[in-house]
């Protein structure tokens, strides 16, 4: 069983990582992302989302303009989620208004490509 667990890891985290590198280099070329946060290696990308002031609201129709992403503050699981991280309580004034953090998982990386690609052209 513990075999089994490992495998299952390893397969999570090598897709996961795998499908962040390139995820991180298709939004940095994105007009709606003005900053992408990924140190090159694991299956977090924060990305910071281009908009009028602030930026918070067009980071909220991004999360919310997902149909595979599923917005969670959770994040880790196979599943591809993200979050907008100032809409949690206590989340310091160093963390931008626009940020959106993404787990991503183990999906095809086109269609979570396409589906983050139609939320931002629709904002």
């Amino acid at each position: 069983q513990h075999r089994v667990a490992g495998e299952i890891l390893r397969v999570r985290l090598g897709a996961g990582r795998a499908n962040a590198a390139d995820l991180a280099e298709r939004l940095a070329t994105h007009p709606r992302i003005s900053r992408v946060r990924y140190p090159g290696w694991g299956a977090i990308v924060s990305v910071e989302v281009a908009g009028d002031g602030d930026g918070a609201a067009e980071a909220e129709a991004m999360t919310a303009g997902t149909r595979i992403w599923s917005p969670s503050t959770s994040l880790g699981g196979v599943e591809s989620q993200l979050e907008r991280r100032r809409r949690q309580p206590g989340e310091p004034d160093a963390v931008p208004d626009n940020l959106v953090r993404l787990s991503v998982g183990v999906e095809d990386v086109d269609d979570l490509w396409a589906d983050l690609q139609q939320a931002l052209d629709r904002i």
